[in-house]
């Protein structure tokens, strides 16, 4: 049953019970989301990739119309529920969020799921190509990286694929006055990518998923 009447579906219960889906979703709104309450309760989320607001929207089973944001640079979409952002809020979710987030606490076997959804927010894999000194040649390497505005995020981050995958522990990098990045070499990468993108898993960014695919098989 719906909590309320609403003109948009939406299962409202959707932060109410884990599963890799949610943890997924959660990720990517920790990542990619805002929410606030003025005359209503609304979370939202945003992305470049309009196939894969869609692809979240339907987990969440909701029909909520996607937006294009003032400038056209991004389209957004945002569903209205006083259950489900109270249930974001238990999750760690907080308005002007960037600067403030911590790592939820989660079951453990969903965890993977939460670090894909993030990573396809705010994380990166890239190629570095780079003249070795001491013969010359030229050699690409695979990168990867998260970026946040919490130092406090990224090092909590750093140290749950330290202590459950065996990760080494990183150190969170400053570039900027609210932008940290923590970055795996490539070795790790292919083990990240491996570890986030499982066969089966539930939920992804298309494009970045094909792209794992061809550089770990």
């Amino acid at each position: 049953m719906p909590y309320h009447s609403r003109k948009y579906k939406l299962n409202e219960s959707f932060f109410s019970i884990w599963s890799p889906q949610m943890a997924y979703v959660l990720g990517f709104w920790y990542a990619d989301g805002n929410m606030r309450h003025e005359k209503s309760y609304r979370v939202r989320f945003s992305s470049n990739d309009g196939n894969h607001l869609i692809e979240v929207r339907n987990l969440m089973s909701s029909n909520s119309p996607l937006m294009w944001e003032s400038k056209g640079i991004c389209q957004t979409f945002a569903v209205m529920s006083k259950k489900l952002y109270f249930d974001l809020r238990k999750l760690g979710g907080r308005p002007a969020k960037s600067n403030i987030l911590s790592f939820p606490k989660m079951p453990e076997k969903y965890i993977r799921d939460f670090i894909r959804g993030y990573f396809d927010g705010d994380g990166s894999v890239h190629k570095i190509t780079f003249k070795a000194t001491k013969n010359g040649k030229y050699y690409t390497l695979i990168r990867s990286n998260f970026t946040c505005g919490s130092k406090n995020f990224l090092e909590s981050l750093s140290y749950t694929l330290h202590f459950m995958e065996g990760f080494p522990k990183k150190r969170v990098w400053q570039y900027g006055e609210h932008q940290f990045k923590l970055a795996y070499s490539q070795a790790d990468t292919f083990k990240l990518l491996q570890y986030m993108y499982y066969e089966g898993h539930v939920g992804s960014l298309k494009r970045k998923a094909v792209y794992v695919n061809s550089i770990t098989k």
